[in-house]
């Protein structure tokens, strides 16, 4: 019994602890999330990291340590492929590629701020639903948070509908996640 209860609290803590992270990777994106979990296609080798490394320096912050880089691929590299559930991410409609739309229900959902934002959201759900497989920024794949071993360093990855994707790095700075840099961008 108590070895149960201490794996339910470490669960429910690692669960707060990626909510936060979850929460500030998808503040400024669509909230029509693919229900399947996305797994980016990073790699590992000296001329690929030395391009992320690169391209995560143009950012405010710089990392200069390929090994915490290293890991993160490693990690999301074996990560397992779930689908996402809809208490694992907040005001979100889950949904998946080429599915309809149900307006009312995205909208319950996401519960937008404004009644502009609503109507802003119903247009472009409608224009979705038309055509579905067109459309170039829905739904959005996120991958699930990895961290580095000293739980100061994740990377989530994105893919926006059928228009290219990216990379994100955070890192945790007194107690806050901060996004300190975007890596591996790729269009189609």
């Amino acid at each position: 019994m108590k070895k149960l209860l201490c794996l339910f609290v470490i669960l429910f803590s690692y669960n707060l602890y990626s909510q936060d992270l979850l929460d500030l990777a998808l503040v400024h994106k669509t909230k029509i999330i693919d229900k399947e979990g996305y797994k980016p296609n990073l790699k590992t080798d000296k001329w690929n990291i030395n391009n992320y490394l690169y391209e995560l320096n143009e950012s405010e912050l710089t990392l200069n340590d390929s090994i915490i880089l290293i890991e993160l691929i490693s990690k999301t590299n074996t990560q397992n492929l779930t689908e996402w559930k809809v208490d694992e991410l907040n005001e979100v409609y889950l949904t998946k590629k080429n599915q309809k739309i149900s307006i009312n229900a995205a909208l319950e959902s996401i519960k937008p701020k404004s009644k502009e934002q609503q109507r802003e959201l119903k247009r472009k759900m409608r224009q979705y639903n038309n055509n579905p497989s067109k459309w170039r920024g829905w739904p959005l794949s996120i991958s699930r948070p990895v961290f580095s071993d000293d739980n100061k360093y994740s990377i989530i990855s994105f893919k926006l509908g059928n228009s290219g994707g990216y990379s994100s790095l955070y890192q945790k700075l007194n107690e806050e996640w901060k996004l300190i840099g975007v890596f591996n961008r790729f269009a189609y």
